[in-house]
């Protein structure tokens, strides 16, 4: 039996990382310009595409082992592309699989790359938004603990005038 089975496994899987990919952009621009409705929008495609992903895999490692007890293999391993590599002969479809394998693994690159760089953005985010509310709200710490009298009034007239506009 040919792999061509397989190979179309990973191609689809290769399919669906490439949408990944695009979604995960999306969701860096979405991020970048502050677009909620988009990031919201962006969050559910890349949800759907992931449980689309998770069937894929799954029908892959089957494609991988019906063509491992093809090849009279009975175990149920779940070899990597390279050890499956060894199990076939004609050249063609050998340099065609790996061909793929080095396309789906560039691509897992840079959906890793991505996604790190999505993380520290959401995390910046985050840190400005807490420095933000922070510097409205007033240090919450220095009102926690006793002080004299007089120094209470110099604080509260400070934040009284935080918001005043009429200056």
């Amino acid at each position: 039996m040919s792999v061509q089975l397989l190979l179309e496994s990973l191609d689809q899987m290769d399919e669906s990382y490439a949408k990944l990919l695009e979604i995960m952009k999306d969701k860096k621009q979405a991020v970048i310009s502050n677009d909620y409705t988009q990031l919201v929008l962006t969050l559910s495609h890349e949800s759907k595409l992931l449980k689309k992903i998770e069937e894929q895999e799954k029908e892959l490692l089957a494609s991988a082992q019906v063509f491992l007890q093809s090849k009279g293999i009975k175990s149920q391993l779940e070899l990597t592309i390279t050890e499956i590599m060894r199990l076939v002969f004609d050249p063609e479809e050998k340099q065609h699989l790996n061909d793929t394998r080095i396309r789906i693994e560039k691509r897992l690159m840079d959906l890793k790359h991505i996604n790190a760089l999505n993380q520290e953005l959401i995390g910046q985010s985050l840190s400005f938004i807490d420095y933000s509310l922070n510097l409205m709200i007033g240090g919450e710490e220095d009102e926690a603990t006793y002080s004299r009298p007089q120094s209470q009034d110099k604080k509260t007239s400070v934040r009284s005038n935080m918001f005043d506009t009429r200056g």
